[in-house]
C-alpha cells in the first residue's frame, strides 16, 4: 500500500532518477557543449559561497546561527 501525500517523489527513486536524467538531456540538447565548458571553467571561483574567502560572511552566519528566521536583530 502506497500512501503518498503532498508533492514530491516520496520514495520513488526510479521515477526521480528518470525525471532528472530527462531534464539533464533536455538541457544538454538546448544549450550544447559550450554551455557546459563555460560552467566547468568557472568552477567555484564565481561563487561567494566559501567562508574561507569571506571571513565577514562567516562571522555573520555564526551570529545568525540558532535564531529563528523571522527574528529581527539589532545591528551592533
Amino acid at each position: 500500500m502506497n500512501t503518498k501525500k503532498g508533492r514530491g517523489w516520496h520514495g520513488d527513486a526510479g521515477g526521480h532518477k528518470k525525471a532528472g536524467r530527462k531534464g539533464g538531456l533536455a538541457t544538454a540538447q538546448t544549450h550544447g557543449q559550450d554551455f557546459y565548458s563555460a560552467i566547468g571553467r568557472k568552477g567555484g571561483s564565481v561563487s561567494g559561497g566559501n567562508f574561507a574567502r569571506n571571513p565577514l560572511r562567516a562571522r555573520e552566519a555564526g551570529r545568525k546561527g540558532g535564531k529563528a528566521r523571522g527574528e529581527k536583530e539589532d545591528m551592533v
